[in-house]
């Protein structure tokens, strides 16, 4: 299933901006970001989430690691891939990790649809919303769905653009949080 391209609200313009770019031939790449040992510092954001809870970034990997996936309702891959993330976080659920699903306000999507989404899936990890979409621009996102797993130094060591599938997930985690299982 082909990623889908991101909208997002422009700071400096109230009207939604496209971001045109090619996506590498294979989408789905899972793509490292260490280079020369280092990785990414992953940026730094505080959301309330669907339960009311607030989830800060920073303060979610002093004790786990962080799977953030960015999201909307009506984008067939990011719904296809949501029972894949469920799969994985009910056996992961006890480890050292997190799992955000973040929706972005894409088009006719309303936080509600969001809502009714989750629920309709059963879905049982957390969820907040971008609401401006400014996490995502701040993440460079390009494309939906896009994961990004973060270690517990609140370092990006790799994305994934498209449609993961459990043991994708499950095998990343595991690597993330040194887990021999993996």
């Amino acid at each position: 299933m082909e990623p889908v391209p991101v909208t997002l609200p422009s700071a400096a313009n109230p009207f939604l901006r496209r971001h045109l770019l090619i996506l590498l031939a294979g989408a789905g790449i899972v793509f490292l970001m260490a280079c020369g040992g280092t990785a990414r510092s992953a940026q730094d954001f505080e959301v309330v989430q669907f339960d009311g809870a607030t989830f800060r970034l920073s303060q979610e990997t002093e004790s786990q690691a962080v799977v953030l996936n960015f999201w909307y309702p009506s984008c067939p891959p990011c719904r296809a891939e949501m029972p894949a993330f469920e799969a994985a976080w009910q056996e992961l659920k006890d480890s050292p990790v997190r799992f955000l699903g973040l929706y972005v306000p894409q088009g006719f999507d309303s936080e509600q649809d969001a809502r009714d989404f989750v629920d309709e899936l059963g879905l049982t990890f957390s969820f907040a919303t971008d609401r401006l979409g400014r996490i995502a621009e701040a993440y460079e996102l390009e494309y939906f769905p896009k994961t990004y797993f973060i270690d517990m130094d609140g370092k990006i060591v790799a994305t994934h653009i498209s449609t993961l599938k459990p043991e994708e997930i499950l095998r990343q985690v595991r690597a993330l949080i040194g887990d021999p299982a993996s």
